[in-house]
């Protein structure tokens, strides 16, 4: 006779845990695609945005000058 060895009794998990991470997993990436898409964007749908978050014109620019020395 063997006994199976689980760390949690079936009766507290109604479901599988891989499954409830895999939800939460993807529930997360979810938000922070969201979130990085809405930060991305939001500049360039509003200008009050571009102030705020500091737009190209104040900050530093990835473009080179016409009178940089190397």
């Amino acid at each position: 006779m063997t006994v199976p060895v689980t760390l949690v009794p079936a009766s507290i998990v109604p479901f599988d845990p891989t499954v409830g991470v895999t939800v939460v997993a993807s529930i997360m990436l979810t938000v922070f695609v969201a979130a990085m898409t809405f930060l991305a964007l939001a500049p360039v749908v509003s200008e009050k945005w571009s102030q705020q978050l500091g737009g190209a014109a104040s900050g530093p620019s990835l473009e080179t000058e016409a009178n940089e020395a190397d």
